[in-house]
């Protein structure tokens, strides 16, 4: 009786110890498939995103183009910062396995695929911003410019002082907007 008791209580060791290692690795399947599920959604939109940071900004021909534009590259930059979250789950899935899986942990290579299309949205609606914000202000200029002209026949003794000041700031002005078309 003795050793049936022994055997008994061996057995029931045995079987809570297989018990709680098929509870993990069923946890880690579900882990892996998450992870998985997590990659495999990421990857078309990284792909298209790697498309839309090779294909070069088209220039816009006025001020309604370039804010047209800017929305557009805004578009952009809030799809990158949402599809982070979909790499990010991923990577935490993995992370909660008790047993890591030999394959390659691709979230490494796609965040570092994530950060070039980030850094250039980020860099594109900054462009773009200073672009339209520099095109308003020209557009300011001018108009106040053209206000001013419009006055000098009804005036007895033009200011020519303020003409030329106005006339230096749009000078200004246009070149940098010139420099921002150039660069985007």
């Amino acid at each position: 009786m003795r050793e049936f008791h022994t055997i008994k209580e061996t057995i029931q060791d045995l079987h809570e110890k297989v018990e709680m290692e098929a509870g993990s690795i069923t946890q880690d399947q579900k882990y892996f498939a998450e992870y998985l599920y997590g990659v495999k959604n990421f990857k078309p939109w990284m792909e298209e995103a790697e498309t839309v940071i090779k294909t070069q900004l088209n220039k816009p021909a006025k001020l309604e183009d370039a804010k047209a534009l800017l929305e557009e590259v805004k578009k952009f930059e809030t799809a990158c910062q949402e599809n982070k979250g979909k790499l990010d789950a991923a990577s935490e899935s993995r992370s909660k396995m008790e047993k890591q899986t030999k394959a390659d942990n691709e979230v490494e290579t796609l965040n570092g695929r994530w950060s070039l299309a980030k850094k250039t949205a980020d860099e594109r609606v900054a462009k773009v911003q200073a672009l339209c914000d520099t095109w308003s202000e020209l557009q300011k200029v001018t108009e106040g410019l053209t206000e001013t002209i419009a006055n000098i026949p009804g005036s007895s003794a033009p200011d020519v002082a303020t003409l030329e000041v106005i006339f230096k700031k749009f000078k200004e002005i246009n070149d940098k907007k010139v420099k921002l078309l150039s660069t985007i």
